[in-house]
């Protein structure tokens, strides 16, 4: 019978990316690589807006503000919310096949189940690491080093990231969004280390929004990371190890470097698509993506039904 292949999974931790050349390298890592990736990058080069793929400027933007300021305003190829990005916003993304996490169904409901366990710890057998949560026996167990495995009162709520208990004292740690294919998916978050009140004018009150937020404005709706981990580096720390436990301990963390991450896409630093080394694959045209910078000035002349229009050459 032949030995098991132990899944890999490739952790590069990173400072200061551009947003916006993550998310092509991301979409790029789903759509055409066969490998697992996690990107850890702790906060983007500049201020920024970033859109889920059908979302709609004038509902959920003040458009001229943006374009007034000149704020770089992305839709990006995950559906999901709308944030300001910038330089106190820590990323994570999650890019793996379905082989990886084989006792989880690939949809939305079941991966975010998955990634409570990433990200809050799960109960399970000291014997029985690799069983789904599910299989694990209540005696003899132990806690898995959850990245937030001390904060009590975190916990996912209708899809999103929040601490606080009750009704009325639920806050916003963290906004996600996720891409699913056949036998593979993306899962991406951008958490608060701390947000500015002054970036939180660009964003208009949605009118969907989940029903925990009450129409609550940015500064009473969201919480720091500040305010509920030891410091700075916890989340990226503490990030590795509660993969395996989330995973099981067959699994393999291979520290790489950025400029890995960009050369499996086929690209170079800029973003840019070149040729791979390796013959056998194929480096994905900048035609077949979905992550594109929105045009601000175009869309001030359209109405407030309209889509983001997309700015050429950028």
């Amino acid at each position: 019978m032949p030995a098991q292949v132990r899944p890999v999974l490739k952790f590069v931790r990173t400072s200061g990316l551009c947003v916006l050349k993550q998310l092509r390298l991301e979409e790029t890592l789903f759509r055409a690589s066969h490998e697992n990736w996690v990107i850890a990058n702790d906060g983007t080069n500049e201020t920024a807006i970033v859109m889920g793929i059908s979302g709609k400027p004038h509902h959920l933007l003040d458009v001229a503000k943006v374009h007034e300021d000149m704020i770089l305003t992305i839709k990006r190829f995950t559906g999901g919310g709308t944030v300001v990005v910038d330089g106190d916003t820590q990323f994570v993304s999650l890019i793996m096949n379905a082989s990886v996490i084989p006792h989880v169904q690939l949809f939305p409901v079941p991966l975010m189940h998955w990634t409570s366990a990433v990200y809050k710890g799960i109960e399970h057998e000291e014997s029985t690491s690799n069983k789904p949560p599910d299989d694990a026996s209540s005696s003899d167990s132990r806690k898995s080093s959850g990245v937030f495995h001390d904060v009590p009162s975190w916990r996912v709520h209708q899809n999103d990231y929040v601490v606080g208990d009750g009704a009325t004292d639920v806050k916003k740690v963290g906004g996600n969004a996720q891409s699913i294919s056949k036998n593979r998916f993306v899962h991406h978050t951008s958490f608060l280390w701390r947000f500015s009140k002054h970036n939180m004018r660009y964003l208009k009150n949605p009118k969907k929004q989940p029903l925990y937020r009450e129409n609550r404005e940015h500064d009473s709706f969201l919480s720091p990371l500040c305010e509920h981990l030891p410091s700075r580096t916890s989340l990226f720390d503490r990030l590795p190890e509660a993969l395996i436990c989330a995973i099981g301990n067959d699994v393999k963390i291979e520290h790489c470097h950025l400029s890995d991450a960009f050369l499996a896409a086929g690209m170079d630093e800029s973003g840019r698509v070149i040729s791979s080394p390796n013959e056998n694959k194929q480096p994905q045209s900048t035609s077949h993506r979905s992550t594109h910078v929105v045009d601000l000035k175009k869309t001030l002349t359209l109405g407030f039904d309209s889509r983001a229009p997309v700015l050429k050459g950028a």
